[in-house]
């Protein structure tokens, strides 16, 4: 097989990209609000983002891990896996963080999605059980990473870049 030896071609004009201004509001509770609305798809999404700053865990490394694997397991008023089930019979994509959720899907089923999501984020249940279960499961991780040369360069790395001092050193 021989190589083809044609000119780059030139580029063209630069996109125009057109996000438009956010309304913003607050809700009662305090929550800020920002919409910006697109209607050229039949789809919507949602993200919530919580003001969690690395350096809130203090010295318990991995809190922040053990949140984020332990929120999405249901709520107080549904239990996993009708949370689960529901939320694939929208079709919708729901996931939650120790920094906040996101949530997507279409947009004839956007309040039931907000709902699970809020529902989610608001009221989470953290069963002994379940945490023993993550937290058995984010130490094996610890485990293996202790022989993985990438993570270890990795953490070298940030302690070189950030200082012993630092969340993310």
């Amino acid at each position: 097989m021989q190589a083809q030896d044609r000119p780059q071609p030139k580029p063209g004009p630069a996109p125009t990209i057109n996000v438009k201004k956010p309304e913003t509001f607050t809700l009662k509770n305090g929550l800020k609000v920002m919409v910006v609305e697109n209607h050229k798809l039949p789809r919507v999404s949602y993200t919530l983002t919580l003001d969690n700053p690395p350096y809130a865990e203090g010295d318990k490394k991995g809190v922040a891990d053990l949140t984020s694997s332990m929120i999405g397991k249901g709520s107080k008023k549904i239990s996993k896996d009708t949370f689960n089930e529901e939320v694939d019979f929208l079709g919708a994509n729901i996931s939650f963080s120790s920094n906040g959720a996101n949530a997507s899907g279409l947009s004839k089923y956007s309040g039931r999605i907000l709902e699970l999501m809020a529902e989610g984020a608001l009221h989470p249940v953290f069963t002994q059980e379940e945490f023993d279960k993550e937290k058995a499961k984010l130490l094996e991780g610890i485990k293996s990473q202790e022989k993985s040369v990438t993570a270890v360069a990795s953490r070298v790395e940030n302690v070189l870049a950030f200082g012993k001092s630092h969340p993310s050193g």
